[in-house]
């Protein structure tokens, strides 16, 4: 009699990449095969009926061979950063040592939804394969929260996809509007802080469901922020980081935003690099992006430090604003302005006029290019 291995989806991810329960269901695979070629070597009557028996244990167990145009992306899928990198390192994997494990798939009718496996199915496609070997599993009731925990346990979703898959999160179990989480977050935070009680939240990280509960009741916490400090720690995350260092990333400048997905930037780089803002060097917009583009580039070529990052964002800023806090090319720009305004042409003699006129011109000319190439880079 052939075991029939089941699947425990509140226990499938502990961490590690894969569950035990996949590497069981491999295990069954390989010893069904096995049975199936004893079968097929002893030629009895009852082949063909056994066989079919293996079968039925397969399909509802085992490891598959589903078509990859048959699988859809999960909507749910908190990791939304996937790097051109990254997808070409997975497909020279699978080129190279072929698929070594399945990815984990929801039937939804007669479709597969992806719940674990992204990297592998990008891979794949671009090198055009035409099956995955997947396994097949129930629905969990919490889809999005399943995916989640999956993710940031086994520590592959950088800070931003993060942020934005918490607040999802939160939203989802609460009334709470999206750009109210941050704020209610760190208000408990700061109060928690005033209170002395930043030792016993970090603590409660790791506590029991029933601990976490019967402390943020009494640790004066409003009706608001006590869910939501309720919804992380039961993620087995604290409060306090996330506010200061996950949450913040949700107010990045689109550019940098960019960056984290597609160039690798880190986060803490990132929200350095944030201080590189229009208001800050009192400049356009164009002009800081342009200046934040630039600075991406050195920081990821020389693979800075978040110290060394930093401190170059902070000669930049010096550069602009000065120890008065003025900007020296936006006053020079104002001198000039006023200069020009208050040019007596009263007795001025016509060969002097038109020499002015032909400055004034060529001037235009340059200030109009300039104007083109801030709007391109504001495209």
């Amino acid at each position: 009699m052939i075991k029939k291995v089941g699947i425990d989806i509140a226990n499938m991810f502990s961490g590690a990449e894969y569950s035990q329960e996949v590497h069981e269901l491999r295990e069954t695979i390989d010893k069904l095969q096995a049975e199936i070629n004893q079968l097929r070597s002893t030629e009895t009557q009852e082949l063909e009926t056994k066989i079919q028996e293996l079968r039925e244990h397969l399909v509802p167990s085992g490891v598959l061979e589903v078509k990859i145009e048959l699988i859809d992306r999960n909507p749910e899928q908190p990791r939304r950063t996937f790097s051109e990198e990254s997808i070409n390192a997975i497909s020279l994997s699978l080129k190279s040592d072929g698929q070594q494990e399945p990815i984990i798939l929801i039937e939804r009718n007669g479709r597969y939804l992806l719940f674990d496996g992204e990297r592998r199915w990008r891979g794949a496609t671009k090198l055009n394969w035409t099956t995955l070997k997947a396994v097949v599993i129930p629905q969990p009731e919490a889809l999005h929260r399943r995916v989640l925990l999956a993710n940031l346990h086994r520590e592959n979703l950088n800070p931003l996809d993060t942020a934005e898959a918490l607040i999802k999160e939160i939203t989802a179990q609460t009334t709470l509007k999206a750009e109210d989480v941050p704020r209610s977050l760190r208000a408990g935070v700061r109060r928690i802080e005033r209170q002395g009680n930043m030792v016993k939240l970090s603590e409660l990280v790791l506590a029991s469901r029933e601990i976490q509960q019967e402390q943020l009741s009494i640790i004066g916490l409003g009706e608001e922020e006590q869910i939501i400090f309720s919804i992380l720690l039961s993620l087995q995350l604290n409060p306090a980081s996330v506010s200061t260092n996950i949450f913040p990333m949700l107010s990045l400048p689109n550019d940098l935003k960019q960056a984290i997905r597609e160039q690798g930037l880190g986060g803490i780089h990132a929200l350095a690099l944030a201080r590189l803002s229009a208001k800050t060097l009192d400049i356009s917009e164009a002009a800081a992006k342009k200046l934040r583009t630039q600075i991406v580039k050195q920081v990821l070529q020389e693979k800075l430090s978040v110290a060394q990052t930093r401190k170059l964002v902070a000669v930049e800023v010096s550069n602009y604003t000065k120890n008065d806090g003025s900007n020296p090319k936006k006053k020079q720009v104002e001198t000039i302005i006023r200069q020009v305004q208050e040019i007596p042409l009263l007795n001025v003699k016509s060969t002097q006029l038109l020499q002015m006129r032909e400055v004034l011109r060529k001037k235009l000319l340059e200030i109009e290019s300039a104007l083109k190439q801030e709007d391109g880079s504001d495209s």
